[in-house]
This record gives C-alpha cells, structure tokens and sequence, in this order.
C-alpha cells in the first residue's frame, strides 16, 4: 500500500504510515504518543510523490492529524482565536506487568530510567505516575491501593528514617542506587501515605550540554555579585546552577561551597575546590550555614534557595566583601524578583536591602523547561544583566520597567522570553504551538 506521510499532534513530528482503508492508530516515534490516523483523508491530502507530469492541486498548509480528522493551519488559527485547546496525542509506555502486591520500588525506578520520566508519583487510589514531557503517564494499568503505596514508599526509608517520618509527617532525602540518585518525599496526603520522586542525572550537565545563551557562561566568569536563578517549580534551575558551578569548577582555580537541601548533583574537584553541605547533616540550616561559609574562606557560595530574611540578608553580605553569590528563587517572570524578595524583609529594612541588592545583584537568569519535538526538553532563558537603568529601577520601586530593560538591552547580552523561544522555533527543536502556551505568562 501507499506509504504517507503523517504529523503528531503533541510533539508536530513526523513519520511515515501505510495508508488502510479505515481509520487506525499508530505510534509516534518521537514522544511515544498514540495518534489516530483517518488514512483515506490523509492520503487524499497529503498526497506523497505525484507521478511525474502530473499537474499538482494548490499547494495548502502541511496538515495535523487531530481528533480523528484533518487539521490545517487555518484551522489552528481558528480554533486559537475562539481560544479552543488543541487536543494532543496521549502519552504511552510499556505497563509494569507485576502484580501490584509484588511490584517492588527497585523495578519501579529501572522502569522510569528506561523511560526517561523526571519523575514518579506513588500514591493510593491511582496507577503508579510517570512525568514525561511535563504529562503523567499511567506505569501500571491498576491503581493502587493504601496498603500498596504505603509499602513502596516506606521500602525506600530505614527504620531511623520511617520513625522520623511518622514523627514529621514529612520526609525528604536523597537516595542512590545502582542506576542512579533520586531525591524523594515521602508524606501523608489526605491521611494516606505516598511518595514523589525525582530522577537526577548521575554527574552535573555541563553549559554546551543543557544548549542555553552562551552568554551565562560568561556570566560564570564574575568574581563578586549576587546571580539569581528563577522560575517556577520543576524548570531546572538547580540543574542550570550546577551547570555554572561545573564551568567555574572546570575552569578557575576557586574555592567553591554549595549549601543544599538535599544535595542533587555529586561534584568532583576539577581546578577547583568544591565543598558539598546538606542542611539537616552538614549543617542547621540555609542561614547557619551561609554564616559560617563566610569564615571558610570562599570564592563562591551557592546556596540551594533563599527562602527567609535571615538567608537573603547573609547572601547579600557575602556579594558585598567580594563573593560569587548564587541562588536560586521561585517566581513566575523576572519583573516580580523585587517583590519576591522584599516579602521576606521586615518594613523597616526595606530600604536598605533594595539599596544592596541594586548594588550587588549581577544578573537574573530566568528559565522555562518546554516540550521539544523530539520528546525531550529545551530550556527557554530570559537573562536581565543589571546596567545603571536596571539598579535605578531597583531603588526607585519601577521593577514593572524591568521587561523594558530586557527588550531594549540586547547589547548588553539581555534576552527575553520570546526571543529565546523563537530561537527555538527556528531551530525547529518546539513548535510555535508551545512557543505561545508559554508566552501566556509573558505578556
């Protein structure tokens, strides 16, 4: 039979199919999506390979195979302007076969790295959860049950660690196998216990490997200065901060010391020295231990995140005598970092700390990890290098200028969002559709 030439709709690429003389399904190669594939339609419109001679119809927009008929890009333009959401391939994986009451932990996690999932939810009254591409995806075909997932999730404790747990309620650690290391939390969820776990890389990414602005290298060259990694939950900021720590560390003969909670990535001494603590075993906390690294004769301080005064406070201080300061916060876009931060400061130190934080902060580094066409993710920077127009907007209380400053600094090495993204879409590594899901909150 013929052979034509389909596209899937959550990834946009592309692959052969045979063309039957009823609707079928097929599996795209590059996000393991399950695409339903109306063949006679596609055929007729795809039409591959015209006999040469032949006088060809119009030529009309590559079409999409959705919900059972053919999409094309006037369709899409349409659906988009009545603000109707493009349905996408489902996500599919092999299913554990193993029975529920026998499946161990150990075959849950070979499982998800053979898959490349980021991460596992274990939880009573659903399948056992894989995360791929930013979707769950069902790992075993019944849901579990309380006594189930509270047997896998205390699989992965000691009896310390399960009396601990019963104690706080809560409990997160690193844990490390013959695979790999995973960073969990174990809890209770609605009286129920359940686990959630993230699956780490087995040594630091590097700059070239993560494909992000060339530009935040040269950033990793700074001596002194506060540099802030941003973003939501789960956009890989951890995982760019250890890039940078893993480019200085290869590169400049520096004392190093990282505060984390837990420690993810395992570093080696390379030029540098790098000194790993992990609040809780190494020290108290995140403002303990940044106090104490100022008596430890650093060059950089990396700290997991800034989650109190205190914290921020001490961080600040340490960019001020001459320190490499990273650190990581959670917002949504970069015009809400000075907001963020002042939520942490008290009335009165207001002024003060916005005075020091426009003198010493070096740049923000603001991040989005995005599906990419062939299954994977990209990472999407917007970078804010502070100019003399970015500390005056600190001091002056006008961070809502701060999306001006990056649009209008190009020359400076700034990007925003939407040029990153639309590097990206020229790359082909995403498509235009995820381009504009993500520029929802950019506007």
């Amino acid at each position: 039979m013929a052979s034509v030439k389909c596209r899937c709709p959550h990834c946009a690429g592309t692959f052969p199919a045979e063309a039957q003389p009823k609707e079928y399904q097929v599996n795209c190669k590059h996000c393991r999506g399950l695409v339903t594939v109306p063949a006679m339609a596609v055929a007729a419109a795809v039409n591959p390979a015209a006999p040469v001679g032949q006088k060809t119809a119009t030529k009309v927009a590559a079409p999409v195979i959705r919900a059972g008929r053919l999409e094309t890009q006037e369709d899409r333009a349409s659906d988009s302007s009545l603000g109707i959401e493009r349905p996408s391939a489902t996500q599919t994986i092999t299913p554990l076969n193993t029975p529920l009451d026998e499946l161990s932990m150990d075959e849950i996690l070979r499982h998800g790295r053979a898959h490349r999932v980021s991460d596992i939810h274990v939880a009573p009254g659903a399948p056992v959860l894989f995360r791929i591409a930013r979707k769950l995806v069902p790992a075993t075909t019944k849901p579990l049950n309380s006594k189930q997932s509270s047997r896998l999730s205390l699989a992965l404790l000691s009896e310390a660690q399960q009396e601990q747990f019963h104690k706080d309620h809560d409990y997160d650690f690193m844990a490390i196998d013959d695979y790999g290391r995973y960073r969990v939390n174990v809890g209770y969820f609605d009286g129920e216990i359940g686990t959630v776990i993230r699956l780490l890389a087995q040594r630091p990414r590097t700059l070239e490997e993560l494909k992000i602005a060339p530009i935040i290298k040269d950033l990793a060259g700074a001596t002194k200065g506060l540099i802030l990694l941003t973003g939501s939950a789960s956009q890989g900021k951890t995982t760019t901060m250890t890039a940078i720590i893993d480019a200085i560390n290869s590169e400049d003969a520096r004392h190093i010391i990282t505060i984390e909670d837990p420690i993810e990535y395992l570093h080696v001494n390379k030029k540098g020295l790098v000194r790993q603590r992990q609040t809780g075993r190494d020290t108290a906390d995140f403002h303990t231990g940044l106090r104490a690294a100022l008596r430890q004769n650093p060059d950089v301080i990396s700290i997991g995140e800034m989650r109190d005064f205190e914290t921020i406070k001490i961080a600040l201080t340490a960019a001020e005598t001459g320190c490499l300061v990273l650190s990581t916060l959670h917002i949504m876009s970069i015009d809400k970092i000075i907001e963020r931060i002042l939520s942490f400061v008290p009335v009165e130190d207001e002024g003060h700390i916005r005075y020091v934080l426009a003198d010493t902060l070096v740049a923000i580094i603001h991040q989005e990890l995005v599906p990419a066409r062939d299954g994977g993710k990209r990472v999407a920077n917007e970078i804010l290098i502070v100019n003399q127009a970015t500390k005056n907007i600190i001091r002056n209380r006008g961070t809502f200028f701060l999306r001006n400053v990056i649009t209008t600094g190009k020359k400076f090495g700034m990007i925003s969002m939407q040029s990153s993204l639309q590097s990206l879409v020229d790359e082909g590594a995403i498509t235009p559709e995820t381009m504009s899901d993500v520029m929802v909150n950019y506007r």
